[in-house]
């Protein structure tokens, strides 16, 4: 018992963070006094919510348009071909007689085609136009009987939120291609004002040689794994890259607003950075080396220089900063899958970080990554990773996105409960007796960010010391969910 015990406090006291999948998280450094995910409802950032929503208008929109028809139709339309036919007769007879001349109150009162010429009239104005509406008779259901309730997502970005969507959209979502260690991620690491990177440079070392490359992708300049490159603000939206020599006063290299670092030889995953900086300032102990390839990146809308890591997707998790791995490995695996997932989700649909160049944010707005220092660090992260390489939770084939708090007061809450949207149906509420936290009442629960949807990690970490492997976990906490492996 006592080994289960510190077990669980390796596991979550020293790192375990509480990512809500879809907005910002604290980390829980002592399991008493729990700070867990603020769950904030980020959702709407994807082309996905927006593909529903405008997906809804479109039903409600036609579900109006058949009504329309129908309603134009009992009023306007004929009860037979026949009676079509005489009518139009009519209505061509009367339209000659007032091209000739006639005179329209003689008609009137006096010619029996008039009445039919009136009805087909009204037939041409009111009903013809709404014809084309007939076909979505298969719209005119409750379900879609909303009075308008959409009509705030006919908007331009919604409707092409909805046409990129649509065009990704297919059986199964997790189609993005990849290698065996899957897609390249895109991680906003750091981020400088232009006061922090003008009073003091960016310093960068490499475990090899790398290359400099401009944003038109032209390599400037190759660096020695034995050289330091360090980059200022200059001004003007621009940053200054320089080979540091103690006997060249500032030897200039590039100026630009976007400058790449990529290995020599090609090889970019066993390629290390190390950055240095006096006042660098980031989530993890320590955070200053990366895997792969790093960019700086000038952001006008922000106003800040951001550091971007470009990583195959499994290196990402292999320096997932959610856990420390101390835990059983059952736990590891439910939380890379869950971690692997989120990441895929944002590789593929998020937009919300675009203007500054990244997919992801290394920080509790997403979800932690401490990169190279972490992987090496925590190993048995990077095993459980590996031994669910490539694994996804899905649903109905789409990325299902798997938020998580620490505790819970008992169950689980649905999403439609906490957030109000009816778009995420395999986060239903579950009873939670595992997760319950032993003293904290709900509203303190709440008030410490344990927004309690989905995944209780307590109860996860339990079931796994008490012998459930993670899909049994996982499927547990999620309804109807499949474990996908796409790569």
């Amino acid at each position: 018992m006592k080994t289960q015990i510190k077990k669980k406090v390796l596991a979550l006291a020293m790192g375990l963070l509480l990512f809500v999948g879809i907005g910002s998280a604290v980390p829980v450094f002592d399991v008493v006094k729990v700070r867990a995910a603020t769950g904030d409802d980020d959702s709407g950032d994807t082309d996905f919510e927006k593909y529903l929503n405008y997906d809804k208008f479109k039903k409600d929109d036609r579900r109006s348009k058949y009504r329309k028809y129908k309603k134009a139709k009992d009023k306007y339309g004929f009860d037979s071909s026949k009676e079509k036919f005489a009518a139009k007769a009519c209505y061509r007879v009367i339209k000659d007689l007032r091209k000739a001349g006639a005179v329209k109150a003689v008609l009137k009162a006096t010619h029996p085609c008039y009445e039919g010429y009136k009805d087909y009239k009204r037939y041409k104005k009111y009903y013809s136009p709404l014809k084309k509406y007939r076909k979505y008779r298969k719209y005119d259901k409750d379900e879609y009987d909303q009075d308008g309730k959409y009509d705030k997502y006919d908007k331009e970005n919604y409707k092409k939120a909805y046409e990129r969507y649509r065009k990704t959209k297919g059986k199964n979502q997790a189609n993005l291609g990849g290698n065996s260690l899957g897609p390249e991620i895109t991680v906003g690491i750091l981020s400088f004002t232009r006061d922090q990177l003008g009073d003091d440079s960016f310093r960068l070392k490499a475990n090899k040689d790398y290359v400099i490359k401009s944003n038109k992708n032209k390599v400037i300049a190759t660096v020695l794994a034995t050289q330091d490159t360090r980059v200022k603000y200059y001004g003007d939206k621009k940053l200054r890259v320089y080979n540091y020599d103690p006997d060249v006063d500032d030897e200039e290299m590039l100026i630009s607003s976007e400058v790449r670092f990529e290995a020599a030889d090609g090889k970019h995953n066993e390629m290390i950075f190390e950055i240095t900086k006096p006042d660098i300032n980031c989530y993890g102990d320590n955070c200053n080396e990366y895997r792969g390839k790093l960019e700086l990146k000038h952001s006008n809308s922000t106003r800040k220089t951001w550091v971007i890591n470009t990583l195959p997707l499994e290196h990402y998790v292999w320096g997932m900063g959610e856990i420390t791995g101390t835990g059983d490995m059952e736990y590891n695996r439910v939380m890379t899958i869950s971690y692997r997932t989120y990441g895929y989700w944002k590789i593929k649909y998020s937009t919300k970080f675009a203007s500054e160049g990244f997919k992801v944010n290394a920080t509790p707005g997403n979800q932690l990554y401490f990169g190279y220092d972490w992987e090496t660090g925590h190993d048995r992260i990077k095993t459980a990773a590996q031994n669910t390489r490539g694994k996804l939770v899905l649903y109905d084939g789409r990325i299902a996105i798997t938020p998580y708090s620490s505790y819970t007061d008992g169950r689980t809450r649905s999403w439609e409960e906490h957030w109000g949207s009816k778009n995420y149906p395999w986060c239903q509420s579950v009873k939670d007796p595992y997760g319950k936290h032993p003293s904290m009442s709900t509203k303190k629960l709440f008030a410490a960010g344990n927004h309690m949807v989905g995944l209780s990690a307590h109860g996860a970490l339990d079931r796994a010391d008490h012998g459930w492997n993670y899909e049994r976990i996982l499927n547990y906490y999620y309804d109807g969910i499949d474990i996908f492996t796409a790569y």
